[in-house]
């Protein structure tokens, strides 16, 4: 049976966010900070230094196969009612994304940027097209019977970084060019705080 674990809350300037994962140890979560986030943010700040003169284009790769699962619902306990639901689904099911391969471990996070607003985002990470759509699927069905209000979406992963240079994550190719080269400075000061762990 696939069971969800997860991290202790870490507040983050107004908001706080907790890591989950199909794995007791969150393996998977701490071994993609170091193996795809770490080298990505060093890339694009690599890149970001060489454009401070003559902004042009980004080479993108992790960010093409980096996708995030997005529900949004009015609250923590909604959140965890839904993991718990997919839990139970999948057990129906006789699936066990656990026993396929490591690869195909579930991850992601919980939490919200403000913790004044209301709503909570549960939101999972990952790598592969097929897995992102059945996961969309599957939660499009159960996210509705906890809350009718709550919406579910795909994005990309740093849609925030990557986007606010290269615009529209659906248009982002392998070499993408600077859309907004005013936001540079910007952009390349955020990553720099990341990479120094701070959030």
């Amino acid at each position: 049976m696939m069971e969800f674990y997860a991290s202790r809350k870490r507040n983050v300037n107004k908001g706080y966010w907790m890591s989950f994962e199909n794995h007791p140890r969150l393996t998977e979560t701490k071994r993609n900070i170091y193996v795809r986030c770490v080298p990505c943010l060093e890339k694009l700040f690599w890149q970001l230094d060489q454009l401070d003169n003559a902004p042009s284009s980004l080479l993108l790769e992790e960010p093409l196969n980096c996708w995030k699962v997005v529900v949004t619902l009015d609250n923590e306990e909604e959140s965890l009612a839904l993991l718990e639901a997919y839990q139970d689904y999948q057990e129906k099911k006789k699936i066990s994304v656990q026993g396929k391969s490591a690869s195909k471990s579930l991850r992601g996070r919980m939490g919200t940027n403000d913790k004044k607003n209301p709503g909570i985002a549960l939101i999972f990470h990952l790598h592969d097209e097929g897995q992102r759509d059945e996961l969309l699927s599957d939660l499009e069905k159960l996210a509705k019977e906890i809350n009718p209000r709550s919406r579910i979406f795909i994005e990309r992963g740093c849609r925030d970084l990557f986007g606010s240079l290269c615009g529209e994550w659906e248009n982002w190719q392998q070499e993408t060019s600077v859309k907004n080269p005013s936001v540079l400075p910007f952009v390349k000061e955020k990553v720099a705080k990341l990479l120094r762990g701070e959030f």
